[in-house]
């Protein structure tokens, strides 16, 4: 598998430098161009850290990623993306067994929160745009550098260390909503028992069967009425107007109404009362 050949780690460091040489001028005229910096640094940053990955990242879907749906994806792979790691390596003595040898540090992973990455990825573009005349409270006329500021220190660090790494298993297992192959980390696995495929988003439930696992899927199947077997499609792309194949005999389907039903909720309230 290969993708571009872009230099995400060269990216992030240039748009950082870029970002603190327009915050130091004190010219109010220059925040929008370092919010813009500072954006460009975040979406490297998550790049850097999904080439990590790459080996279990779906070729086809992959390259359509914005940053906040790359990185939720990096979450999916690797339960522990938001943890920062050290990295240290020492003689092995003996196999199978923790080396008793002085270890030595070969790097320090720094990895930023998920729900920091999207709130300030949005926050920044908010500053991209024309100030909304309608606005009913003037924090939006405020000025942003407070926030852009704030926001180079916490990407300081980040920026500055451009090591990544990852040591783990991986499981793989055909998609019964897109047939495409999911690779999913062992380790992600056994923390959450759960798996989702990154091409169509079917979701699975994981079940731990002898030395290996099964993958059982978390959607209701649609039933084909021509030749019976079931097609799985993932939650979030049911909806009027999607069309979709019979996984097995290539019927084509879409589905046409969304039925809504409602209740008082004093009626539920009185129902879950017990008897």
């Amino acid at each position: 598998m290969r993708y571009g050949y872009g230099n995400p780690t060269a990216e992030m460091q240039e748009a950082f430098t870029a970002a603190t040489r327009l915050l130091n001028e004190q010219d109010d005229a220059s925040l929008r161009y370092a919010a813009l910096e500072l954006r460009r640094c975040l979406e490297a940053l998550v790049y850097e850290k999904l080439k990590t990955y790459r080996d279990v990242l779906p070729e086809g879907s992959v390259s359509r990623w914005q940053p906040p749906q790359a990185f939720e994806a990096l979450i999916e792979i690797e339960p522990e993306a938001q943890e920062t790691y050290t990295f240290a390596v020492a003689p092995e003595t003996e196999p199978g067994k923790l080396s008793g040898a002085p270890f030595q540090q070969i790097g320090v992973d720094e990895r930023p929160n998920a729900k920091w990455i999207k709130k300030t990825w949005h926050s920044l573009g908010s500053h991209l745009h024309a100030e909304w005349p309608f606005a009913t409270s003037k924090k939006a006329q405020e000025s942003p550098r407070p926030f852009l500021e704030k926001t180079l220190a916490d990407l300081e660090p980040l920026a500055n260390n451009s090591f990544s790494g990852t040591m783990n298993n991986v499981v793989e297992f055909s998609c019964q909503g897109c047939e495409e192959r999911v690779k999913v980390l062992l380790k992600a696995i056994e923390a959450k028992h759960h798996a989702a495929c990154l091409t169509c988003g079917l979701r699975y439930r994981a079940e731990k069967v002898d030395d290996g696992w099964m993958f059982y899927p978390d959607e209701p199947p649609f039933n084909c009425d021509s030749c019976g077997n079931k097609t799985y499609v993932a939650s979030g792309r049911v909806k009027v107007g999607y069309e979709f194949p019979c996984r097995s005999c290539g019927r084509k389907f879409v589905i046409v109404r969304s039925d809504w039903r409602y209740a008082p909720l004093e009626k539920l309230d009185q129902e879950a009362e017990p008897k």
